[in-house]
């Protein structure tokens, strides 16, 4: 009997439960095709390279591995690679909100293995890089041109 006055109760909360999906507190935009808008290109205008007409630079989307700093560091010390610069610097998010934090270049130059840390000041650190064939650059510096 106690199962089926508790059936009947559970049915009746959930019958009686509201549709936000059918009331007005949640209000759903119908979804309507916005005609696309020529841009006007004028002749003499030139935009720089890498940037859109809409005005904007080509941004890239990417997944980095995080985790508490502690464990990221013993990532990096199971291919023993140390320390070899450091800086500061930002990243940015999806909606280009900036994140400051301390960079950490470590590199095993036995195997050429290389990670790149970005840790943050809540302690939480994110993989921005890594890879292998590390090799000091020897070469020619690009030439940048004059300083205007």
């Amino acid at each position: 009997m106690k199962k089926i006055l508790s059936l009947a109760v559970l049915i009746l909360l959930i019958w009686n439960q509201p549709s936000f999906a059918e009331s007005n507190w949640f209000k759903q935009k119908s979804p309507q095709a916005q005609p696309e808008q020529p841009v006007e290109s004028k002749p003499d205008t030139v935009l720089p390279k890498g940037v859109a007409p809409n005005g904007q630079s080509p941004a890239l989307l990417l997944k980095q591995p995080c985790d508490r700093a502690d464990k990221m560091f013993d990532t990096i010390k199971k291919y023993r690679e140390l320390m070899l610069f450091t800086g500061e610097g930002l990243t940015f998010g999806v909606q280009g909100q900036a994140y400051n934090g301390g960079m950490f270049f470590f590199v095993n130059q036995e195997t050429g293995s290389w990670s790149m840390l970005q840790v943050y000041s809540d302690g939480m650190a994110c993989m921005i890089f890594n890879g292998k064939k590390f090799e000091p650059y020897m070469g020619t510096q690009p030439d940048y041109g004059e300083a205007k």
